[in-house]
């Protein structure tokens, strides 16, 4: 081969590798890192249905090994703890929920604990099985699998350019979809991106989207400049603690 033929082949092959597609794991990995590095608090409705409605609010702790959540709607209060490596943990007052219990409905929403946790983010079987417009938004569709989980099989819609979370697809074992989450809006807090609207679908049994079963957590207000106290944090602190 020629010195020039040889300089063209150098070319495209390192041009072919720059415009290799990220692999499902790298991906993941953006979505995970892409957070706040400041606490912050948000003020929400959560829409149990069209006419009800509960206020809500989310309190986010940002350290440098994870991040911790803590939400309030209703009567019902949530903490979860997501490290930056190891499982996603939940705790209520009454202390860590475990099992079939994270499929619980936060405050009687179509939002279960798991949904609220996102520990389908750090499935280790996940595949990049496309690119697709969501939204008006290019997306990679990442395929990831798990076992024991409440959900075998989802399909995420991942926005190429924030590394943000559009859409969420649950599967049963039977391969029915039998739920779907959804960022509809987002709102500017600070320097940081946050979803504004979140859409929760149960498919109810032999039915299909759009199914009436649908809750809508809101944000409308926010606060990026706060810094939360720790031990509210604290699974210990706050399963000791009395209900508000």
């Amino acid at each position: 081969m020629c010195p020039l033929a040889k300089l063209f082949a150098v070319l495209w092959l390192a041009t072919a590798a720059g415009a290799a597609d990220p692999s499902a794991a790298e991906i993941l990995q953006r979505v995970l890192a892409h957070r706040a590095p400041k606490d912050f608090s948000l003020q929400a409705r959560l829409f149990l249905s069209p006419d009800r409605v509960v206020p809500a609010t989310l309190l986010v702790r940002n350290t440098a090994t994870g991040a911790a959540t803590l939400l309030r709607a209703g009567h019902d209060e949530l903490l979860i703890l997501q490290p930056d490596t190891g499982p996603v943990r939940f705790y209520d007052r009454a202390g860590e929920i475990t099992g079939a219990a994270v499929n619980r409905r936060f405050a009687g929403s179509q939002f279960t604990l798991y949904d609220l946790g996102l520990p389908f983010l750090r499935w280790p079987n996940v595949k990049r099985i496309g690119a697709e417009r969501h939204r008006g938004r290019d997306c990679h569709v990442i395929e990831a699998t798990a076992t024991g989980a409440p959900y075998g099989r989802m399909v995420l819609w991942i926005d190429q350019t924030f590394a943000a979370l559009l859409r969420a697809d649950g599967y049963d074992a039977d391969g029915n979809l039998v739920k779907r989450l959804a960022v509809t809006s987002f709102k500017r807090l600070g320097d940081l991106w946050v979803p504004r609207a979140i859409e929760a679908a149960t498919v109810p049994p032999g039915q299909a989207l759009p199914a009436q079963e649908k809750s809508r957590l809101e944000v409308y207000a926010g606060d990026y400049d706060t810094q939360l106290p720790a031990e509210w944090f604290d699974p210990q602190s706050f399963s000791r603690a009395a209900p508000r």
